[in-house]
């Protein structure tokens, strides 16, 4: 399909093939079964690169790692290609109690964990 990883999976094979060889680069075909790109499930992303604040480095170290790793290389990606995007931040706020003493601080200890360096409470 015609979403952000299909279009992102023929971007990368259309570069591999035209520097793989000397030959002719294989032709690559994106089938959609809709009327027009992104329509499905990535007409639904919020738009959203998460911090990496979220997920435990000992329950989930997969999704830590990635999640890190990926908001970096997605700010590099749209710098070195001048496509605009802002990296605003984000903010939490507390509604209980037990949220301000003990949810803020652990999230700040998970995105720590994480390696994400632009924390503050």
């Amino acid at each position: 399909g015609a979403g952000v990883i299909g279009l992102s999976i023929a971007r990368s094979l259309t570069h591999q093939s035209k520097h793989r060889s000397q030959s002719q680069p294989h032709e690559i075909l994106l089938l959609e079964k809709s009327t027009h790109i992104s329509t499905g499930i990535t007409s639904r992303n919020s738009q959203v690169i998460h911090a990496g604040i979220y997920y435990s480095p000992t329950v989930s170290p997969l999704k830590s790692i990635l999640c890190v790793g990926g908001k970096q290389l997605l700010y590099s990606y749209c710098r070195e290609r001048n496509i605009d995007h802002r990296n605003c931040g984000k903010l939490i706020v507390a509604t209980t109690p037990y949220q301000k003493e003990v949810g803020l601080p652990r999230l700040l200890e998970l995105g720590k964990l994480n390696g994400v360096d632009d924390l503050r409470l």
